[in-house]
């Protein structure tokens, strides 16, 4: 049962998103992330001009801090070949890290979203200008307001798949 504090938290974080919501407005609204497939990117690109995705990881790809599910590593893996990827996160996991190396993927950690810094960081890596940029996440403040202040197009996840915590079920 939760304490009194954390409904009260729980009660402001939901206020203050829902004022963001407001206030900023992002290009796109999906559910999940691997909702943007192959023909939806292909829209998205045409539509805008986009020639790159700079994507979040935490709550957007992966749920509190577990590893990311199958779905969304299939998901990423759909993405090479069809536009350039870099992973902006606020967070640092070097296991995480490690596996956007190994399926080489460009991962910038720590990245003190929305400051502009390390988007457009994120541009130059990939040599593209921010307005052919789309930015994927699950945060209004950090990943939408981030995108939008750098002149981006912006796609908002609402929730995270979770399948990885039935496939740790299993293995036990």
């Amino acid at each position: 049962m939760k304490t009194l504090d954390e409904l009260i938290t729980q009660k402001i974080i939901g206020l203050v998103h829902h004022i963001l919501s407001k206030i900023i407005k992002p290009d796109v609204t999906i559910e999940k992330v691997y909702e943007l497939d192959k023909k939806e990117i292909q829209r998205i690109k045409q539509k805008y001009g986009i020639e790159a995705i700079i994507l979040d990881v935490d709550e957007t790809l992966r749920k509190e801090m577990n590893t990311i599910p199958q779905c969304n590593k299939d998901w990423i893996e759909s993405l090479k070949g069809e536009i350039k990827v870099i992973i902006l996160s606020n967070g640092v996991d070097k296991d995480i890290e490690r596996y956007f190396k190994e399926i080489g993927i460009d991962y910038i950690g720590f990245a003190l979203k929305p400051l502009k810094k390390n988007f457009l960081k994120a541009c130059e890596k990939m040599n593209v200008s921010p307005d052919k940029t789309l930015v994927i996440g699950d945060s209004l403040l950090d990943d939408i307001y981030g995108g939008k202040r750098n002149k981006m197009k912006t796609v908002l996840v609402r929730t995270v798949e979770e399948n990885e915590r039935v496939e740790r079920e299993e293995i036990k």
